[in-house]
């Protein structure tokens, strides 16, 4: 088949309807090719890659609903018309249901088949369309993929092509859900050590009296269940690059040792004697405020600068709704893959719409756990703003003076009681409750704790309505 025109493959075990349609179809300046089976039809398709198969239900070898995902694995953007004789209806709409672009009943129409053509064609050319516009919105750095257009999410990743290179270490920052851990993936990804171990460590999961043994290792007979010596993570990620995740939450006592790390590029296993050295990257994440934990003295000041060596920020999805449209597409696109459905789904334009006016608490990770259930729950080809939650309702703040929830003072205000006031309203609505509290400020939890220290309010925060039950 001719790259200028249109390949068009016609799979029918009647010799008259194949000559017949391949010269018409010809004469309107597409390139035909034919078919009089199911194994003959496979070939075609491996072969000269058509961008349209007009298929016949009924075949020598096999019937067409049972060949059309074979073809559809083959090319999944392979538009398929199923051509079905009079009183088949019914079938017919089964194997749309499986993923035909439309059916033709016999006797063919010539009006109608030139009508349904071009329509399906246009629905390939779109769909190709939306991919190329899709590529355009990623990078790739080997198995890692970051989706985005805005130009924050241009800024992050010009930094990480800046950085990966280079054996400085890294300190991510972002709220929960941002896409930290990806972004640690495409350093490591981009980095000359990409072909060694990428390690991590979720210092938030790692007990508080086992954190020095999973870090660093320890010797058989270290303590009561060492039983035979074993590595611990730095070790294990040798050459490579270790992140650590979370690492606000790692226990005072760790941190220290972590440094001495950190400085001498040794270790030493629980119970060892000998010190070790490792050739590790660094590369740390954390959703919390570092600086305010160094002030308030539950992080180290010189674990704080020795980490900060190259920082990156990654925003909120609320700072950048424009990454929101070819996020959701994205995700959208591959969970029908994942899930095998036959039909590709799509986003119509009044979906993205409300999903741009959401501000996404939970950022990315919200974003792809909402699609995830709806492409779960509804088995539309494309999900309209119907399909969201009813609760998915706008909350960005109108443009106009007047639709303003809050006005500034002329007189000004300090940012540090407007704060305040916000939590105790919050607690106050909530009965103590901290972790709706938080829901309810749009922060986490943790973070809430946090400024509930800042400003004096802990005590009064735990109260018997409080869900965490005095853990405030």
């Amino acid at each position: 088949m001719t790259k200028s025109a249109p390949g068009i493959l016609v799979v029918d075990d009647a010799d008259l309807i194949r000559t017949w349609l391949g010269q018409v179809l010809t004469a309107s300046g597409y390139a035909v090719e034919t078919a009089g089976s199911c194994a003959e039809a496979l070939l075609a398709v491996e072969a000269a890659s058509p961008g349209l198969v007009l298929l016949d239900l009924r075949l020598p070898d096999g019937s067409g609903i049972d060949l059309l995902p074979k073809l559809l694995e083959i090319d999944p953007d392979l538009v398929v018309v199923m051509i079905t004789a009079f009183g088949e209806i019914s079938t017919a709409v089964e194997a749309v249901k499986a993923g035909a672009h439309d059916f033709l009943e016999k006797p063919i129409d010539l009006a109608t088949l030139q009508l349904v053509i071009a329509r399906a064609l246009e629905t390939r050319r779109l769909r190709q369309q939306i991919a190329a516009l899709r590529e355009q919105h990623r990078w790739r750095f080997a198995n890692v993929e970051i989706v985005g257009r805005s130009e924050a999410m241009r800024d992050v990743m010009g930094m990480v092509e800046k950085v990966a290179d280079s054996e400085s270490t890294v300190l991510i920052e972002g709220e929960s859900g941002t896409g930290k851990e990806l972004v640690a993936r495409a350093i490591h990804a981009n980095s000359n050590r990409k072909d060694q171990p990428f390690v991590e460590i979720n210092c938030t999961a790692l007990p508080e009296n086992l954190v020095e043994s999973e870090l660093f290792g320890h010797e058989r007979g270290a303590f009561t269940d060492a039983r035979e010596r074993k590595k611990g993570m730095v070790e294990l990620a040798h050459g490579g690059t270790l992140f650590l995740d979370e690492l606000g939450d790692m226990p005072l006592g760790t941190q220290a040792k972590l440094l001495r790390f950190l400085e001498d590029a040794h270790i030493r296993r629980v119970g060892g004697t000998k010190d070790l050295p490792v050739d590790v990257r660094v590369v740390a994440a954390t959703h919390r405020d570092l600086k305010s934990m160094v002030a308030l003295g539950t992080f180290r000041s010189d674990l704080y600068f020795r980490l900060n060596v190259f920082p990156i920020l990654v925003p909120p999805l609320r700072e950048r709704p424009e990454d929101i449209g070819p996020l959701a597409s994205y995700f959208v696109d591959k969970l029908w893959r994942d899930m095998r459905r036959p039909r590709p789904v799509t986003l119509a334009d009044s979906a993205i719409g409300a999903l741009e006016s959401y501000d996404w608490p939970g950022n990315v990770r919200q974003l792809k756990n909402l699609l995830e259930r709806i492409m779960i729950m509804e088995d539309a080809s494309e999900i309209e703003a119907s399909h969201l939650p009813d609760d998915l309702g706008p909350t960005k703040l109108s443009g106009a003076e007047d639709d303003r929830l809050m006005v500034l003072p002329t007189a000004g205000v300090r940012l540090e009681d407007l704060e305040r006031e916000l939590i105790e309203q919050a607690l106050l609505r909530t009965r103590g409750n901290i972790t709706a509290a938080a829901s309810l400020l749009g922060v986490s939890r943790d973070t809430l704790r946090y400024r509930l220290d800042k400003h004096g309010l802990r005590r009064s925060a735990a109260g018997p309505e409080d869900m965490d039950h005095g853990r405030a």
